[in-house]
C-alpha cells in the first residue's frame, strides 16, 4: 500500500474521458483548476482530453494505442469520470507500473472505480500533497485518501496518513488542454464559470405522497430525484457573486479569447445575471456566449429581469443561450414521480415564452446550443404518458430543443431518491435488457444501476423506439415516435407481435397516408362533448379523482386525456366503428385507450366514460 511511488522527472497527467464528438454536458472545468493549481505548486502536468465514444472504443483500434503512446510519459494518471471501468483497467495493464489515482465526481461509485488510490476529497486540496508523497518529497500520505488492498480489494486509509490543510487556491485554470484527437472533437469547445454551487430547489422526496415507504438514505433526497445537484447548496451574497463570475469570464476572455462558450454552473443565475451583463457593457467585454443551466419556472419567475439582460446582451454583442433547461417529461404523473415540483402547464409556458424572446431579441437568445433535460422512459412510463409527451412535443416544437428523445431514459444511481423509489417497486435488476438500455453508456456518464419497464407494452414501444431511431439516425424523431403510437394503436392486445420491420414500413409510407395531426377542440364540439359525457362534469372530478384533460380532434376523430393526481393519465380517443382495438363500443362509436394493463382505477375511469357515452349515443 505505501510502496506505490512516482519517478519526479515524470509529469501529471489529468486525464478527462469525453463521450461525445459533438458536443458534451460533461465539464472540464474541475480538472482545469486543478491543473492550474498543480501549477501554482511546480508540479508539471497536462490536461489531457480524449473522445471516446462507446461506438469508438468498440470498433476504433488505433485510438487506444495512441492514447496509451501519450500516457507513457506521464506518472501518476488522474482520472474523474468514466462511464466503462474496463476502459481504465485495459489502460493500467498496457501501462504497467503507472500509478492511477481516481478523484470523486458527481457520484459516489468508490467499489467500481479501477484506481490505486483514490482521492476522498477535495482534488485541488488533496492531490499536491499526494503527488509529493508519491515522488518522496513528504512523509505522510494525506488522511483523506484510499489506497486499493495489494489484493485488489477494500479501500483502506494509509496507516501513517496525515490531515492535508487546504491550500491557498488562485483561479487559473489550465485553458489549453492537450486533445489526443481533436478531428474528433468540435473547434469549439465550452468552458464553465460558476456562480452558486449545487441547486437551491430543496424539495424533499420524503414530502412526496408518491414516496411514502421508500426508504432513502438522510444526505440523499433532496431536489429532482434522479438528480444529486440539490443534496447541497451554497448560496453567497448575489453580488459577490455576480463579481465572482464577471472576474472568471473577464480571465478567461483574456487568457484565451478563442473560447467563446462559457457554460454558467448556477442552477437560479437570475438574481445577479443582468448586473454581470450590464459590467461586461460597462467594462467592454464581449464577444462570447452565456450558456445557462436552469429551471423553467424560474425563467419565469425572473422573466422582467431576463428581458432586460436580453436587451442588454443585444446592444454589445454577447448571446445568452439556455443550454440545459430541465423539462424532463410532459407528463404529470411522471414529473411528480421525478418530484419536479412543478407543472406541466409550466414546462408549456415556458417554453412558448422562449420562442416568443427568440422572435424579439433575436440572435441575442441563442437557441443553437440548447440541450434540454428530457426522460421519456422511467422504470414507470405508461402508454399514456408517452402519448401525452408526443402532444406537448408537437405543441411546444420541443424536438428544436432536445434531440434524440426516443433514446432518452432515466438513469438510476443509489444517492438518487429516483433509485429508492424503484427498489421500493422492484424495478431493479442485475443487467439491462440491452446495452442498448444503458443511458448511462450511451452518454459517457457514470454507471447506472439497471431497471426494467414497469409495463410489458412500453418495454415494447422502447424497444424498438431505440432501434428504429438507430435505424434513422435519431432523425426525424417527432414522426417516428407519431408512427410508433399509432402502430401500437392499431394493434391493440396484439403489441408484442409488432416488430421493428413492420413500424419501419409503416414509417416509410407516403407522407399523404398519414392522419393529419389533431387540433384544438372547438367551443362547438367541446358542447357536443359536454353533452355525450353527461351526467359527468368536465369541469368538475368524477370516478374517484379523474379529471378531464385537454380536448383535441380531427375529422372522425376526438381525443381526450384523463388525469388523475395519483395515477398515470390515460388518453381515450372516440372514433366511429371500425378495425381496431377497442376498449368499449357505444351505438356509434368506438371507445379506445391507449394502453391494455390498466389499473383498477384506470378501468374505473375508462368503465365511468363509457357508460356515460353510451348512455348518450341513441
Amino acid at each position: 500500500m505505501s510502496n506505490q511511488r512516482c519517478a519526479p522527472d515524470r509529469p501529471v497527467a489529468i486525464l478527462s474521458f469525453h463521450s461525445h464528438s459533438d458536443r458534451s454536458f460533461l465539464d472540464d472545468r474541475e480538472l482545469a483548476l486543478l491543473s492550474g493549481t498543480l501549477r501554482e505548486h511546480a508540479i508539471d502536468n497536462d490536461l489531457i482530453v480524449v473522445a471516446i465514444t462507446p461506438e469508438m472504443e468498440a470498433e476504433d483500434r488505433e485510438l487506444e494505442p495512441r492514447l496509451v503512446d501519450a500516457l507513457a510519459a506521464y506518472d501518476p494518471i488522474v482520472y474523474e469520470r468514466v462511464w466503462s471501468p474496463r476502459l481504465v483497467e485495459r489502460l493500467r495493464r498496457r501501462l504497467p507500473g503507472r500509478t492511477f489515482i481516481g478523484l470523486r465526481g458527481e457520484h459516489e461509485l468508490l467499489q467500481s472505480a479501477p484506481a490505486d488510490i483514490f482521492c476522498n476529497g477535495e482534488p485541488r486540496h488533496l492531490l499536491v500533497p499526494l503527488v509529493q508523497w508519491l515522488r518522496g518529497e513528504r512523509p505522510s500520505a494525506p488522511a483523506q485518501v484510499l489506497f486499493r488492498g495489494s489484493d485488489g480489494g477494500d479501500w483502506r486509509a494509509p496507516a501513517d496518513g496525515v490531515a492535508s490543510e487546504p491550500l491557498p487556491l488562485r483561479y487559473a485554470p489550465n485553458l489549453r488542454p492537450r486533445v489526443i484527437n481533436p478531428e474528433r472533437l468540435p473547434a469549439q469547445r465550452t468552458f464553465s464559470v460558476v456562480g452558486n454551487v449545487g441547486c437551491p430547489f430543496q424539495l424533499d422526496a420524503r414530502d412526496n405522497p408518491l414516496y411514502a415507504g421508500v426508504a432513502i438514505p438522510e444526505r440523499f433526497g433532496r431536489g429532482c430525484a434522479f438528480c444529486t445537484t440539490g443534496n447541497s447548496y451554497e448560496h453567497r451574497p448575489n453580488a459577490e457573486t455576480a463579481a465572482s463570475v464577471f472576474e472568471q469570464i473577464a480571465y478567461i476572455r483574456r487568457q484565451a479569447p478563442e473560447i467563446t462558450r462559457l457554460v454558467l454552473k448556477d442552477q437560479n443565475p437570475f438574481a445577479y445575471l443582468t448586473e454581470v451583463i450590464e459590467r461586461c457593457a460597462a467594462e467592454g467585454v464581449s464577444g462570447f456566449t452565456v450558456l445557462l443551466e436552469t429551471r423553467a419556472e424560474w425563467f419565469l419567475r425572473n422573466a422582467g429581469r431576463f428581458d432586460r439582460a436580453l436587451a442588454i446582451a443585444q446592444r454589445i454583442g454577447v448571446r445568452l443561450a439556455p443550454f440545459l433547461v430541465g423539462i424532463e417529461n410532459f407528463s404529470q404523473p411522471e414529473l411528480d414521480r421525478f418530484n419536479k415540483g412543478i407543472t406541466a402547464d409550466v414546462n408549456i409556458q415556458f417554453l412558448e415564452t422562449l420562442w416568443r424572446w427568440q422572435e424579439t431579441y433575436g440572435e441575442a437568445l441563442d437557441l443553437t446550443h440548447a440541450a434540454f433535460g428530457f426522460i421519456l422512459f422511467s422504470p414507470w412510463t405508461t402508454m399514456a404518458d408517452l402519448a401525452t409527451n408526443l402532444a406537448a412535443i408537437r405543441r411546444t416544437r420541443f424536438d428544436r430543443l432536445r434531440g434524440s428523445l426516443l433514446l432518452s431514459r432515466a438513469r438510476l444511481y443509489p444517492d438518487t431518491a429516483l433509485y429508492y423509489l424503484a427498489e421500493r417497486d422492484g424495478l431493479l435488476v442485475a443487467d439491462f435488457a440491452s446495452e442498448r438500455d444503458n443511458a448511462s453508456r450511451r452518454y459517457g456518464y457514470y454507471p447506472s444501476h439497471p431497471w426494467r419497464h414497469a409495463h410489458a407494452d412500453v418495454a415494447h414501444f422502447a424497444r424498438l423506439a431505440t432501434e428504429l431511431a438507430e435505424r434513422n439516425g435519431s432523425r426525424d424523431m417527432v414522426s417516428l415516435f407519431a408512427v410508433l403510437l399509432d402502430a401500437f394503436a392499431a394493434a391493440g392486445d396484439a403489441w408484442p407481435s409488432l416488430t421493428a420491420d413492420a413500424v419501419w414500413s409503416r414509417y416509410q409510407q407516403p407522407r399523404q397516408n398519414e392522419r393529419p395531426s389533431l387540433a384544438p377542440a372547438s367551443d362547438a364540439l367541446r358542447q357536443r362533448f359536454a353533452r355525450l359525457v353527461r351526467p359527468l362534469a368536465v369541469d368538475e372530478v368524477f370516478a374517484g379523482g379523474w379529471r378531464f384533460g385537454p380536448l383535441r380532434a380531427q375529422p372522425g376523430r376526438v381525443q381526450v386525456a384523463l388525469e388523475h393526481a395519483v395515477e398515470s393519465p390515460l388518453l381515450v380517443e372516440i372514433v366511429p366503428h371500425g378495425p381496431g382495438a377497442r376498449f368499449q363500443r357505444s351505438r356509434h362509436y368506438d371507445i379506445r385507450a391507449t394502453g391494455s394493463d390498466f389499473t383498477a382505477a384506470q378501468r374505473q375511469a375508462l368503465t365511468t366514460l363509457c357508460q356515460a357515452i353510451s348512455a348518450n349515443d341513441r
